[in-house]
């Protein structure tokens, strides 16, 4: 029995045992062709069709060689499965089964669930041979109306839910079909849930101007309009989880809660979650959003890069895509989605505003703007109802982002708002301390807990719950994990497995999960340790491994990783060290080099990233080519006025690049605006001086931006004067016209003579 499955990833089994893949790929394309298109296939036909770009005698030979491959693969016997005559090729009809063609035969006898549940992923996934994207292209169409088939029988049952979820599966299916997307749309309209409708609209509008550049049609966005003049549309509840039940913190839940309860009430405030790595921190706070959640709740999360080198304010960056998503459209006067636009550009494809002129303001006023910015835009999504925001992981989190959170946390007092910060005990963190103990003494504080480790009778209900345990295994699980409910957890899943050995803890566990994946997935974990964040769709699809989307699954099926808001990443930040840590370090430099490249690449790429690729640069050894990236990252630092963030990115790029002159003097601009005179002449004068073979006009740009330095920031006439005066000096060697650079020394020269001079 020869079965052949190609709907979603080629895979052949001959009486039941899944055949390798011959080396030749052609040839395992040639098989999916001939198990498409049954009955005798002529030799011309099939050579032209496959190699149409040589000789017809060469294209022949390589025919033969093709067939002697599969033959090779298909075994003993394969002669009289692959028929090979002296003018025509084909595969024995007599016990050969071919997914697809079983698909088309349940269509046509109208058992179209049947059909679609016989589809595992595009046919002939990762093939992109012309004749394929034909037939796959012919197949999705005809998978399309099946699914629209199903979902409108459930419409004719008032199968509200039914119909919804076989609309996705179509949306899923044809990810760019605004039709699929309509019938998705309307149905989750009709169901009255508008922001879901909205939800799924902003995804295609994202989705098309991304990866086509182009707009939604008119026909979709007419039904959008039409929900859009209803009542606007609050922040959607969370999606249910499948978490482990929760034990031992009935107390520590009930204090929670009773600070929910305040918030909700119009008392907002903070409360703080402490403890070691995997004692529980992020379970309980999934909890009290659940919780929250169910009493009609907006929630939003947002963990730190954990990394290092992650750019200003991107908890909140991150924190405040998430609840763009259903958030309402906010008032046509409204400054603050323009002032929010320098941190989430997302903004203006998510609200379709047209990006305005701002006037640029000093960095302190900047700074004031985007605070503020944030301030109303928390205060415009709790006025539909209550708010929840989790922020994790404070210890490693960027100081813009800690700076933020304070601000934004001395606001709340009359909000009906509760930020949810976790962080762990060690290392110690001076501005996480600093911040807990200013709440703290504004009284914001609604509550603060240390999680300690669990007791054994909670160990020993959580390894039960997590696996199916004799009373000896879970013995044995309470003893090794020492009250931490990560390493219960794992642990019990380890002996699940059939691992025995416990002694090497959370080390042992993971790297049995680990050892149980195939090849693929295991390269799929190994980059999204690296990567140290969740990963979006198109970073899984942009991954260089086969068939990304399945080793994403199995991933997700190891127990290791959880998909959240369709991102996956690690369950916990304790798996993905234990498994970065184990990476060898050649290993470790090859992948960081890797997923550095699949940033730079990405569509969603954008400045924003660039601090994070350029430290995926950097642990990669790419120096070189971080340069750029660092100085990207300068430049959104210093769009959202984080000065201090800016002069460090730049330092690092002139200590590997000293030679680069507009790096220098990018660095003494930034020092200069932090009120720094002494580092901005330091970083300046190399600056000129790798300039003196660079073009009069360069110098004199150059002691312009000088001047202005001494004429804003840091504020000495006198060196305006005499910077003034050298900028003319090299303007008149210019031979070109320089008239803007001319008025501008000649004005910055009269205020000077006119404040310090004659």
């Amino acid at each position: 029995m020869l079965r052949v499955s190609v709907l979603g990833r080629m895979r052949v089994e001959r009486d039941g045992v899944e055949l390798p893949t011959p080396t030749s790929r052609r040839a395992w394309s040639l098989l999916a062709y001939l198990a498409l298109h049954p009955g005798p296939q002529s030799r011309g036909v099939l050579a032209a069709r496959f190699w149409p770009d040589v000789l017809d005698s060469s294209a022949r030979a390589s025919l033969r060689s093709a067939i002697w491959s599969l033959r090779k693969a298909l075994g003993p016997g394969a002669e009289a499965i692959l028929l090979a005559g002296r003018d025509d090729v084909a595969l024995a009809d007599r016990e050969l089964s071919v997914d697809a063609l079983a698909f088309e035969e349940l269509i046509q006898q109208g058992r179209d669930a049947d059909a679609v549940a016989l589809c595992d992923g595009e046919l002939l996934a990762g093939f992109d041979d012309e004749w394929i994207s034909i037939a796959r292209e012919e197949h999705r169409e005809r998978l399309l109306k099946a699914l629209e088939r199903l979902a409108c029988a459930c419409d004719a049952v008032g199968d509200a839910h039914g119909a919804i979820e076989w609309s996705r599966r179509q949306v899923a299916s044809d990810p760019f079909g605004e039709e699929a997307h309509r019938h998705l749309i309307a149905r989750l309209a009709e169901s009255g849930d508008r922001a879901a409708a909205l939800l799924a609209y902003r995804s295609l509008a994202d989705r098309l101007r991304r990866e086509l550049a182009v707009a939604p049609s008119p026909l979709t966005r007419q039904l959008v309009d039409g929900l859009r003049e209803e009542p606007a549309a609050a922040l959607a509840p969370p999606a249910p989880t499948n978490l482990l039940p929760l034990v031992g913190r009935t107390q520590d839940l009930g204090r929670l809660t009773t600070a929910w309860r305040l918030a909700a009430d119009g008392r907002g405030g903070v409360v703080t979650l402490t403890g070691e790595a995997g004692v529980g921190k992020t379970r309980l706070a999934s909890e009290l959003l659940a919780l929250a959640g169910a009493d009609g709740a907006a929630t939003a999360s947002c963990a730190a890069l954990d990394l290092g080198g992650a750019a200003p304010f991107g908890m909140w960056a991150e924190l405040i895509r998430e609840m763009l998503g259903a958030l309402p459209t906010p008032k046509p006067d409204a400054v603050w989605p323009q002032d929010l636009s320098l941190l989430v550009p997302d903004i203006h494809a998510r609200f379709e505003l047209r990006p305005s002129e701002r006037t640029p303001a000093s960095p302190e006023l900047e700074r004031a703007r985007l605070l503020e910015a944030v301030v109303a835009l928390v205060d415009w999504a709790a006025r539909a109802r209550p708010l929840v925001l989790l922020l994790e992981d404070l210890h490693i989190s960027d100081g813009a982002s800690l700076e933020l959170t304070g601000y934004l946390a001395r606001r709340l007092a009359s909000l009906p708002v509760l930020l949810v910060l976790t962080r762990r005990q060690r290392p110690r963190r001076v501005e996480a301390d600093t911040l807990e103990n200013a709440l703290r003494a504004r009284g914001l504080l609604h509550a603060e807990l240390v999680l300690g480790t669990l007791d054994p009778t909670y160990v020993a209900d959580l390894a039960r719950s997590a696996a199916r345990l004799d009373d000896g295994d879970v013995e044995r699980v309470v003893d090794a994990a020492d009250g931490n409910a990560l390493l219960a957890v794992e642990m019990a899943r380890a002996l699940a497995r059939g691992e025995r050995e416990l002694s090497a803890g959370l080390r042992g566990a993971v790297a049995g999960a680990f050892g149980a994946l195939n090849a693929t997935a295991r390269e799929f974990v190994e980059l999204a340790a690296v990567a140290a964040r969740e990963l979006d769709p198109g970073e899984i699809a942009a991954l260089p491994i086969d068939d990304p989307a399945s080793a994403a699954s199995e991933a997700l099926e190891s127990g290791m990783f959880v998909a959240r808001e369709r991102r996956v990443g690690f369950r916990h930040a304790l798996l993905r060290e234990t498994v970065y840590t184990e990476l060898p370090d050649p290993r470790r430099v090859q992948l960081h080099h890797a997923w550095a490249q699949v940033l730079l690449g990405h569509s969603h790429a954008n400045a924003q990233r660039a601090a994070e690729r350029a430290r995926h640069l950097l642990l990669a050894g790419r120096d070189t080519e971080a340069v750029e990236q660092l100085a990207l990252a300068a430049a959104d630092a210093r769009a959202v006025a984080a000065l201090h963030e800016a002069a460090g990115y730049l330092r690092e790029a002139v200590a590997i690049a000293p030679k680069r002159a507009e790096l220098l003097l990018e660095l003494a601009e930034v020092e200069a605006w932090r009120g720094r005179r002494r580092e901005a002449e330091e970083a300046f004068a190399p600056a000129i001086a790798l300039l003196a073979r660079a073009g009069a006009l360069e110098r004199a740009r150059a002691w312009l931006r000088c001047a202005r330095w001494y004429h804003g920031p840091i504020c000495v006439p006198a060196l305006v004067r005499e910077c003034c005066a050298k900028a003319l000096a090299e303007l008149d060697a210019v031979t070109d016209p320089a008239n803007a650079e001319r008025r501008e020394a000649l004005a910055a020269l009269a205020w000077a003579e006119a404040v310090a001079g004659s």
